[in-house]
């Protein structure tokens, strides 16, 4: 890089800072290339540098792997350096990008523009059942963000074997008028440490929820000081001789917190707090979007909270924080009190990479409102995914919808919409406004070999979630053999439900998918509520599978439902629904969750039948294999019963078998009554005894 170059460089650098924005530099070229220029204009020289990817340098005292950006929240960097060849990953570049102060440069590391959508990215291997399928793949995810990024002008784009990019003009600062002398943009904290209006807005709302012991949720986008006013608002709270926890998924998230509270500020983790439920005034939680929702719920039974996080979707729960836990907030505390933060604190309000990522990551993506329905308009078609590459104002608009369709959207979905293989999209407009959508995609059948190996949990490929838990977790033998699409998502503009366009929807796909890809059964998994279990009942879905355990985010026990497309799979799908019925036939006569007891009176279940040959199946694979217990002891059960006990079995063995194989038994806890050292060792010692009941493994 020419020594001209880099001053111009480092001037236009300390004028960015000076203007308090930030900036996107592309370096596209080959991965050795870019890691040289990355050196060049940002030598790490004591600066507080976070490098993202691999081939970071030896020395960098901030790396991370792409797949750890969340180690990364909380922090604050001068500079960014995002090396895209370890892989583009939606979440990490929306959350990183929020970590960078003003004057700060976000360098991406990148192959040459136009080969980037053919490149390997490590990144698409998450959209495939196996890794191989992405070499294939042609990336529309990064042909879109390829495209915004040479739209906007205010990227700077380096590409390799030519000389550096002219830089562009900087905005002026929002207090430096034409024609008047520029001012620096710069941070200045209040007498109470708050940099603007809304901060002190926020600051006296925690104050006051405090005091008064009431629930406080405060959201923002990132880089708007919620952890910094965690921070002031606990010193305060402190100095009045309040008893205050911290609390985040991580130690590290609420660095901003601990460094703006002077007093000793005690962490604690979220499940220390469960286990040890030390006595406290007030919990602040930091990044609360992070923690499963249930434990958010025990967590607001038990303490006065303020809960601060964002509502993108970075954090593990994506928009479970909004869609699952503020409703449950709503009814434990129903006067609980929400402020958000708009202003930026990290940087100027005409900072531009901001609005840049989220264009790129669509995080502001929202439907249109339809005016008034009339049904005699409507229209239900096949959408492509290159129709949505060539219509961003359409792909805005149905992701919008998708988004608000599940509680765990993330940036990441947005690239699964348009790069995961083997999708379709039936989308049901009123007239040119996309009003109802469904995302389907295609599962199974499975070869002989891989099925074997789910069967015997010894295998568990990405995707094909409907073949592998029924046959896996459901002890369904012969379910990867059949091919399913799954309804991902299914969801009716807010302003148009109620009104049956979720059914029609459904009839749409009842008739055309069959004639479309010849599949044996449509199929769908979800947290089994009241009202969507009558949902899929009333439109001819039978249940297949019922989740013993709760959701981490929903709470809720996961259904599995199929509706059969041939007369075959019709056939096949009566015998299933008997296993099922005999199955939680047994649960029901063992260790019942309560929580399941209405879901169980309202599910439409088929005379129970089951297989003498298909349970002894179980019980081989079970004893020589790694099938599960907790899912097998139905069918164990019954085995165990039309069987006389080996004679080199213990009376101890015995009773030890048979609390183990008690339906909904917890092996812990069976482990502690018998004095075996843990859960594992139950799990092999019922492995061991029921192996006595085969002459050899070769033998079921």
């Amino acid at each position: 890089m020419a020594l001209a170059s880099l001053t111009n460089w480092r001037t236009w650098r300390q004028q960015l800072q000076y203007n308090g924005q930030r900036r996107l530099l592309v370096l596209a070229g080959t991965q050795e290339w870019a890691i040289e220029q990355a050196h060049h204009l940002m030598p790490h020289s004591g600066s507080c540098q976070l490098w993202l990817g691999e081939q970071a340098p030896a020395t960098h005292s901030k790396a991370l792997a792409t797949n750890k950006f969340k180690n990364a929240l909380g922090q604050e960097y001068d500079s960014l350096i995002f090396n895209a060849f370890s892989g583009l990953h939606p979440d990490a570049l929306g959350a990183t990008a929020g970590t960078l102060k003003a004057g700060g440069v976000m360098l991406l590391l990148c192959p040459p523009l136009a080969q980037w959508p053919d490149y390997a990215d490590p990144d698409l291997t998450r959209y495939v059942a196996q890794a191989e399928q992405a070499l294939a793949l042609d990336s529309r995810f990064l042909r879109r963000f390829i495209r915004e990024l040479q739209h906007n002008k205010q990227v700077i784009i380096w590409h390799q074997g030519q000389p550096f990019p002219a830089l562009p003009a900087l905005l002026q600062p929002l207090n430096s008028p034409q024609g008047c002398s520029q001012q620096a943009w710069q941070p200045v904290r209040d007498t109470k440490g708050c940099l603007n209006r809304q901060q002190r807005h926020a600051l006296a709302n925690i104050l006051h929820c405090a005091r008064t012991r009431t629930h406080m949720v405060l959201t923002a986008d990132r880089g708007r000081g919620k952890s910094s006013l965690l921070g002031l608002a606990a010193q305060r709270l402190l100095q009045s001789g309040l008893t205050v926890l911290l609390s985040a998924s991580n130690q590290d998230a609420p660095a901003q917190a601990f460094k703006h509270c002077a007093s000793p500020l005690r962490f604690m983790a979220p499940d220390a707090l469960l286990s040890e439920q030390p006595t406290a005034d007030i919990l602040l939680i930091d990044e609360a979007a992070a923690i499963p929702v249930p434990m958010l719920v025990t967590l607001a039974q038990r303490y006065c909270c303020i809960f601060a996080s964002t509502e993108h979707g970075y954090e593990g729960t994506g928009l479970g924080f909004q869609l699952k836990f503020q409703p449950k907030l709503n009814e434990l505390s129903p006067h609980w009190r929400k402020v958000h933060l708009h202003t930026p604190a990290r940087w100027s309000p005409q900072d531009s990479l901001e609005p840049l990522i989220f264009n790129l990551l669509a995080l502001n993506a929202e439907p249109q409102s339809p005016r008034g329905l009339t049904k005699s308009g409507l229209k239900t078609q096949w959408i492509s995914r290159a129709t949505l590459l060539d219509n961003d104002a359409l792909l805005q608009q149905l992701f919008g919808l998708l988004t608000l369709a599940h509680y765990q959207t993330r940036p990441s979905d947005l690239r699964h919409l348009l790069d995961a293989p083997n999708l379709l999209l039936a989308v049901t407009f009123q007239g040119n406004l996309p009003i109802a959508v469904a995302l389907l995609c295609a599962e199974g059948p499975l070869s002989a070999a891989l099925s074997q190996g789910v069967w015997r949990g010894q295998r568990r490929p990405r995707g094909h979630l409907l073949p592998q838990s029924l046959a896996f977790h459901g002890g369904l033998a012969t379910a990867t053999q059949y091919s399913y699409y799954r309804i991902m998502r299914i969801v009716v503009h807010p302003h148009s439900q109620q009104q049956g366009l979720g059914s029609q929807l459904l009839a749409w796909l009842q008739q055309h998918l069959p004639q479309k890809t010849h599949c044996d059964f449509i199929g769908t998994s979800f947290g089994a509520s009241p009202s969507l279990l009558t949902f899929w009942q009333n439109n001819g879905f039978k249940a297949l599978r019922l989740g013993q355990s709760r959701d981490g985010v929903s709470g809720l026990h996961a259904i599995m439902m199929l509706w059969p497309c041939s007369a075959s799979a019709q056939q096949i799908l009566f015998d299933w629904q008997g296993q099922f019925s005999a199955n939680l036939q047994a649960y029901r006569q063992g260790i019942w969750p309560r929580a399941l007891t209405p879901i169980y009176q309202q599910l439409s279940l088929a005379p129970a039948t089951y297989s003498a040959q298909q349970d002894r199946l179980i019980a081989h694979d079970f004893a020589f294999f790694h099938r599960d217990l907790l899912c097998d002891q139905p069918a164990l059960l019954r085995f165990i019963k039309r069987q006389p006990w080996p004679n080199k079995l213990t009376i101890n063995q015995q009773n030890i078998l048979t609390a183990l194989l008690t339906p909904g038994a917890n092996p812990s806890q069976v482990a502690t009554h018998y004095g075996l050292s843990g859960y594992k060792t139950a799990i092999s010692q019922s492995r061991n005894i029921m192996q006595h009941f085969f002459k050899a493994p070769s033998e079921p």
